[in-house]
């Protein structure tokens, strides 16, 4: 599997991966990373100025990083559509998070897409 140069990706492909991936979903994989550890603060603003009510540090880690990650894709990748961008982070929210999170994701998926033209508004 080694192709990636950066240690920690080879670590986790090494002894965390879950299973098998194939090489279109480990680039994928590290290229989603890699845009949201350099677009941190750029997301976290998104992220923070949609979250009505909410504060990042009262978020649980896993919603935080599921936004982030599904906000980069919203960012980076405008060939992917905004809602499966945001129907796929919904369904690890339904699968990793709490009870409420899946709403609260979609709601602030749904402002973001809407402030980037992803989406009109319905």
């Amino acid at each position: 599997m080694g192709e990636s140069s950066d240690p920690a990706f080879e670590l986790y492909w090494q002894h965390l991966a879950s299973g098998p991936v194939t090489a279109e979903e480990r680039q994928f994989a590290e290229w989603i990373v890699t845009q949201v550890l350099q677009k941190r603060a750029e997301l976290d603003r998104l992220i923070d100025a949609a979250s009505d009510n909410w504060e990042l540090p009262r978020l649980s880690r896993v919603d935080l990083n599921l936004l982030r990650l599904a906000v980069s894709e919203l960012m980076c990748s405008p060939e992917v559509p905004a809602a499966v961008v945001v129907n796929e982070a919904v369904e690890i929210a339904q699968e990793f998070a709490d009870v409420n999170s899946a709403s609260f994701i979609n709601g602030v998926l749904d402002r973001i897409a809407k402030q980037l033209g992803r989406i009109g508004d319905a």
